[in-house]
């Protein structure tokens, strides 16, 4: 069986260059496109469920998608982003001028109301081995973020809490793991953007672009 993880596509949040967290953003008119395109590249496929996190930016993909797989969006809340606390709504400059962060300081409570790394990868990782035994002979979709998809790197590599797995995802970037059996999950895909080249070049996260 397969999970799909396909990555919102770009919000308001991603555009301003935004720590959103929970905070709700839509996306914005490229996203919409991104989220187009995406729907037209998966509706060919075999999927069983099309799931979502709740978080605005990720359902609006998710309803996107659904128009062309003919599925009903299934929300969960455990596929949300990352709660970054009173971080929520600055930009990354400001957060860790405010808090003194530097390097990998999130996740190790220096932010109010954070969530911490433990925390989030708990939820994630446990609501990412249920679908995986739950669509033990189909595949399925889940639209999430990108620091969801980062958690569920890091545990299929077996990272510590203190260790991050160091990739980027795009917006609307497919990735995929596998599991046959009782076998440990795989990355068989990660950030595929073929299906996005019409727009131009992909857009990078700001860290990325600078």
């Amino acid at each position: 069986m397969s999970l799909l993880l396909l990555r919102h596509g770009e919000s308001e949040g991603n555009r301003n260059r935004l720590i959103q967290g929970w905070l709700e953003y839509s996306l914005t008119p490229l996203g919409r496109e991104q989220a187009e395109m995406s729907g037209r590249y998966l509706e060919s496929l075999d999927v069983a469920v099309l799931y979502s996190s709740p978080l605005r930016r990720a359902r609006e993909t998710a309803d996107v998608v659904a128009k062309h797989t003919g599925h009903n969006v299934i929300e969960l809340p455990d596929l949300r982003e990352y709660h970054f606390g009173e971080a929520e709504g600055l930009i990354w400059d400001e957060a860790r001028d405010r808090w003194g962060l530097e390097g990998r300081d999130w996740g190790r409570s220096q932010v109010p109301g954070e969530e911490g790394v433990r925390g989030f990868r708990s939820r994630v990782t446990h609501q990412i081995n249920e679908l995986l035994n739950l669509h033990a002979n189909d595949t399925a979709i889940c639209v999430v973020h990108g620091g969801v998809i980062g958690a569920i790197v890091a545990w299929i590599c077996d990272l510590s809490d203190e260790q991050y797995a160091q990739i980027f995802t795009a917006n609307c970037g497919i990735s995929i793991i596998s599991k046959t059996s009782d076998s440990w999950p795989s990355i068989s895909l990660l950030n595929e953007v073929c299906h996005l080249r019409d727009l131009g070049e992909v857009q990078k996260e700001p860290w990325l672009s600078q």
